[in-house]
């Protein structure tokens, strides 16, 4: 029987499902379709950074106007990338969590504490992420409101600081991390896992590049 007992090993774990679903994700992004005057792809980004208060609203009224499987095919594949955005929320924010706390073992007063309550920070980030995505999954349907003036900046403010402490938590961790294995401060011991999430990142690269060469989903006709 095997037993995960060491932050390394949760950590591999945790990269392991992000790399996962964010396959998923991207696999089923090929088939967000929208018809805004002509046939044209988006992706969950425009839906997170809308550059107008309407922008959302028109969004999903153009994806009702597809033809009707086209349109269920769409929103089917939307609806997915959201419940499978739940899976990918804890992978990410906890290996960021679990990068900031190994740097603050590493490190003495004030580096230690920034590096806990950054760690410890992945919680906000991670509450925006739901409300996004329970927002998104409630207004995809024809009879969707637009943004108040209010509402959209909350919006915005909302994705500001999911992103901002979320890739916060990931370039600081990560690079003192890296800080740390060059300047030999880690032991060999903590090798393998190193190799394990090379070889996890090279599979995930793998994978993607074979799905990419294969015919990426078309609109129905």
């Amino acid at each position: 029987m095997i037993y995960i007992t060491t932050t390394w090993s949760w950590f591999c774990l945790a990269i392991a499902v992000l790399l996962l679903t964010t396959f998923i994700m991207g696999q089923l992004s090929k088939q967000f379709y929208t018809m805004h005057i002509v046939l044209r792809r988006f992706s969950i980004i425009d839906l997170e950074f809308p550059a107008f208060k309407g922008e959302i609203k028109e969004m999903v009224k153009d994806i009702y106007r597809l033809d009707p499987a086209e349109s269920q095919r769409t929103l089917w594949a939307l609806r997915k990338h959201l419940w499978v955005d739940f899976l990918f929320m804890p992978a990410a924010y906890g290996s960021n969590f679990l990068v900031c706390m190994n740097v603050a073992g590493k490190l003495n007063c004030s580096g230690q504490t920034f590096y806990v309550a950054l760690a410890w920070a992945q919680a906000i980030p991670w509450i925006l992420d739901v409300i996004e995505n329970i927002y998104l999954l409630n207004s995809l349907h024809p009879s969707v409101k637009a943004f108040t003036p209010i509402g959209l900046k909350a919006w915005q403010w909302l994705e500001k600081f999911k992103w901002g402490l979320s890739l916060l938590g990931m370039v600081s961790g990560v690079s003192a991390l890296l800080y740390f294995w060059l300047t030999g401060r880690y032991l060999t011991s903590s090798l393998p896992y190193l190799a394990i999430l090379i070889g996890e990142v090279l599979v995930f690269i793998i994978i993607s590049l074979l799905s990419a060469s294969k015919k990426q989903a078309t609109p129905l006709t």
